[in-house]
């Protein structure tokens, strides 16, 4: 039998790389689609961006037939000074660009490629399930990404493929180190486990719902968030008490 193939946008650093890895030792064959190529040399890199319907298009002609797609390429601007009416235009339309747009076409491109009994994990966020401070393009597009997932979830079960969606909290990623830098070193994250995420524990979950062992889960927002959005004040984030 051959190995099931795999395509995970985002897949060169973050919780898509981590995922790209770890389907990989389980020896599928990985495809990652980034601005960049995978450290991984087991991980076939494709340097695309994803916010491009064209770049898509040719890497899913290149690639052919997979299995299952995951669509984690995301990035989170904020504004500099921390007044949400800040948030530039430009950071606005690049934040759905990449996280709504992106996925979008990833699915629209890959979709027709995934075989029978296929997977499509997204990538959303606790954001879009509880408010996030100072993320208004970020929590929008996540948000979106949510409920296109259950669209596509109905839409795609005549195809036998399933979608799903997970949702992590705070992750130790570099996407988040950068959040935490913006807010201060000093902010610390009030959460219930008094820690982040390890990526392997996003990508753990991600590696099941694209097997054979999740075969009746789809439309799904799963949380990986220790609890966080569970406790009663919220989610418990960084934010700057001095801002107006």
């Amino acid at each position: 039998m051959s190995a099931r193939v795999a395509v995970v946008t985002g897949g060169a650093r973050g919780i898509g790389g981590t995922t790209a890895t770890m389907l990989a030792d389980e020896g599928w064959t990985v495809h990652s689609l980034d601005l960049g190529p995978s450290p991984n040399a087991d991980i076939v890199s494709h340097v695309c961006d994803v916010a491009s319907e064209a770049a898509q298009m040719a890497a899913a002609e290149a690639i052919g037939q997979i299995d299952a797609l995951v669509c984690c390429a995301g990035i989170n601007l904020r504004p500099d000074d921390h007044r949400p009416e800040q948030l530039t235009l430009d950071a606005w339309n690049k934040t759905l660009a990449v996280n709504l747009t992106g996925t979008m076409l990833s699915v629209r491109a890959f979709r027709p490629r995934i075989r029978p009994d296929g997977a499509i994990v997204t990538l959303g966020s606790v954001a879009a399930i509880r408010a996030m401070p100072l993320a208004d393009a970020y929590t929008a597009s996540k948000g979106a990404i949510v409920a296109l997932t259950k669209c596509w979830a109905v839409d795609y079960s005549r195809f036998g493929i399933r979608v799903n969606c997970v949702c992590p909290g705070p992750v130790s990623t570099p996407m988040m180190d950068g959040v935490i830098e913006q807010f201060g070193k000093s902010q610390q994250l009030q959460l219930p486990q008094q820690r982040m995420a390890r990526p392997e524990e996003v990508g753990a979950l991600i590696a099941f719902l694209v097997s054979p062992a999740a075969s009746y889960v789809s439309g799904a927002i799963i949380p990986v968030d220790g609890s966080a959005t569970a406790h009663s004040a919220g989610m418990p984030f960084p934010r700057r008490r001095d801002a107006v």
